[in-house]
């Protein structure tokens, strides 16, 4: 399934999303925290929304806009025919955000395009996102290729839908504001990119400094322990609270399509969305419960609606 038929399938379905809850996951969202956490879970390949409180609410996202820098980056790679392993230099930008320079990159260091994504990706890396964003954004725009990275990461939101959304720099660092709803458009985007697939779904990887000096980078998102999942990224900060994106995928199953008159092959994979939790532990326990809660509802409703009606929601094949 394309792309863009996937994003029009979440569009339409989140656009007109009904509140619905599990009280186990509002006894979860209810202590501690000065603001009611949002969250979203739907299944990707049809956009159907399956829970969701507060999915518009306009909050800070943390480095959960790593995510946005990445995949934005990725598409330059595809477009441009660029080498993964080419070489760039660290800029001098990367002094404003020592606490989360988490390679300890100097300005005028070195490192590979790739080894800067792995770390953008994994970790809450700020330094490594601005090396991607100038980059990126010289090729744009020689006098201010900050701005002009920022103005194509508005413009990635605007196209795929995301309609509550203002990023203000190109890493976490820099605080930039998404509703729960907009973050599923995000993340269903960059899951469904093989290269982003594949990063954000690795346990550890080394990253390599100057050609000489290497770090090893242990992926923040601990959700990749459990059974069937595969990314996308977690995240905290002072103003975001604990966040997570997490995506789950489940082996594709066979149902009759009424459009095509035989059986097709549909896919199953489950992205949920947690922002502003007070700890890291209660996001992480709010997307087990978000997960497991979201596989038993889309089973039934399976069930009960058996892919056969054409006037109620079909699932597009894979």
């Amino acid at each position: 399934m394309s792309i863009k038929t996937t994003l029009s399938a979440l569009v339409a379905a989140a656009s007109a999303l009904l509140l619905s809850n599990c009280e186990s996951l509002e006894q979860l969202s209810g202590s501690g925290s000065t603001e009611a956490p949002s969250y979203v879970a739907m299944e990707t390949n049809s956009g159907r929304i399956l829970y969701a409180t507060n999915a518009n609410v306009r909050r800070p996202i943390g480095m959960l806009a790593n995510i946005a820098t990445g995949i934005i980056v990725l598409d330059w790679v595809k477009s441009r025919g660029i080498n993964m392993d080419t070489i760039l230099t660290v800029p001098e930008t990367v002094t404003q955000w020592p606490r989360t320079n988490l390679l300890k990159l100097k300005p005028g260091d070195r490192i590979s395009l790739r080894d800067a994504l792995h770390s953008t990706i994994m970790w809450d890396d700020s330094a490594c996102a601005a090396t991607l964003a100038r980059a990126c954004g010289s090729t744009i725009s020689s006098s201010d290729p900050d701005g002009a990275f920022v103005a194509q990461l508005n413009q990635m939101a605007r196209t795929i839908g995301m309609t509550n959304t203002r990023f203000k720099g190109s890493n976490g660092a820099v605080i930039s504001y998404a509703s729960a709803r907009d973050m599923a458009l995000l993340g269903m985007y960059a899951i469904e990119n093989p290269g982003f697939q594949s990063i954000c779904s690795q346990r550890s990887y080394t990253a390599t400094i100057n050609g000489t000096t290497t770090r090893q980078i242990t992926n923040s998102n601990s959700m990749l322990a459990q059974s069937n999942v595969d990314g996308v990224k977690a995240a905290r900060s002072k103003t975001a609270g604990a966040c997570l994106i997490a995506s789950s995928k489940r082996a594709s199953v066979k149902r009759y399509n009424p459009q095509l008159n035989k059986e097709s092959t549909y896919a199953q994979r489950l992205l949920v969305v947690v922002l502003g939790m007070p700890s890291s532990q209660k996001r992480y326990n709010m997307a087990s419960d978000l997960l497991r809660d979201s596989w038993g509802a889309w089973e039934d409703w399976q069930k009960t609606n058996d892919f056969q009606d054409p006037n109620k929601f079909i699932i597009l094949p894979h």
